[in-house]
């Protein structure tokens, strides 16, 4: 589709920019007219669109980039920046190598999530307009408001998608969620279950409705004491004539070191840990300590895995596809702000 005359499309527009590191506040994140993305206004080049942004997702990811990035090269000498990964729009001008393949043309209302490289480059999702490679994005499943869209098929999506991939679930596993209704394990309840798992989910007792509505058989209540003991007693062999209860996977959205220290106890021996929180080394002491260390030294007799996502718009469109399936059913909103209000968002707190 021809895209439209230039002077349809602004050559400025409205973004959040941090300007100094520190928690999200009118000192260090402030809305400000900027230019329009470049090539500004038009048109996009190679395989690049234009985006008109109607949705950002905000993930735990972004407030700590919010409190951190600035701080990195090369922003010392170039601030500021806008954050966010996640966006829903639509299409509002593309490149001429665009492969039709995609489905995409101007006017066509799509969802993804950005690359680190973009947001330390400065391109977040918490503006108007965005200039972004046309492979990060899927075309939004009719059905799904835009809202939806940005969490479904942005960052807790699609590491639902490389999670369920990456540990090849089969239908009759049994399957731990912990974190079971924060961003990513309020999706994931849903993709296992609906993959024929039986799913397991640790919340708060406030939670509990909520986690079982999304396809968990049963909840256990984290603040009832240590989770390891609390799992030992649920999942723990007991006598050899008894069916064996332990999981044969855990899904780590929380982040507990305790909870793979203690996986002995309750997750079979051929079954496995895998997280998705690194912590503040970024994965490298977890992944040491938990993946390379021996049991000989002390090493924990488990599986276990780290995950790190690489958004694509491929990843999108598989959870695109399992919502289409009903395979995922439901994306929780827990708020919606106007693009004026964004600030508010840091002092909402997170699901577990």
């Amino acid at each position: 589709m021809t895209s439209p005359p230039t002077t349809l499309l602004p050559k400025t527009m409205r973004a959040w920019l941090v300007n100094r590191a520190g928690p999200p506040s009118p000192t260090t994140l402030q809305l400000q007219t900027i230019p329009a993305p470049s090539p500004s206004p038009f048109p996009p080049t190679g395989t690049n669109i234009l985006v008109k942004i109607s949705h950002a997702a905000l993930n735990p990811v972004d407030l700590h980039l919010i409190n951190t990035l600035p701080t990195w090269l090369p922003f010392r000498r170039r601030p500021p920046f806008a954050p966010a990964f996640d966006f829903s729009g639509e299409v509002a001008a593309l490149g001429p190598a665009v492969p039709e393949s995609l489905g995409i043309s101007v006017g066509t209302p799509i969802c993804g999530a950005l690359n680190l490289a973009q947001i330390v480059a400065g391109r977040g999702t918490l503006a108007e307009y965005l200039v972004c490679d046309a492979h990060l994005v899927a075309v939004k499943p009719e059905g799904v408001t835009s809202a939806q869209a940005a969490g479904l098929m942005g960052i807790a999506g699609q590491t639902t998608a490389l999670m369920v991939g990456f540990a090849g679930v089969k239908a009759g596993q049994r399957a731990l969620v912990n974190g079971a209704s924060g961003g990513v394990g309020s999706i994931l309840v849903q993709a296992l279950s609906g993959k024929g798992l039986t799913v397991y989910g640790v919340c708060s007792a406030g939670n509990d409705g909520l986690v079982k509505r999304l396809g968990a058989v049963e909840t256990v209540d984290y603040t009832r004491g240590e989770l390891e003991v609390l799992l030992k007693e649920r999942f723990g062999k007991k006598q050899e004539e008894e069916e064996d209860q332990r999981l044969d996977f855990i899904f780590d959205c929380a982040g507990s070191q305790a909870l793979f220290s203690h996986s002995e106890g309750y997750l079979k021996e051929k079954g496995r840990f895998i997280s998705i929180v690194g912590g503040p080394s970024q994965g490298v002491v977890p992944y040491v300590r938990n993946k390379l260390r021996p049991v000989f030294l002390g090493g924990v007799p488990r599986a276990y895995d780290l995950l790190l996502l690489l958004p694509s718009g491929k990843t999108a469109t598989q959870i695109a596809q399992w919502v289409s399936e009903g395979v995922v059913r439901e994306a929780v909103v827990d708020s919606e702000f106007e693009m004026e209000d964004v600030i508010k968002v840091s002092f909402i707190p997170t699901g577990s």
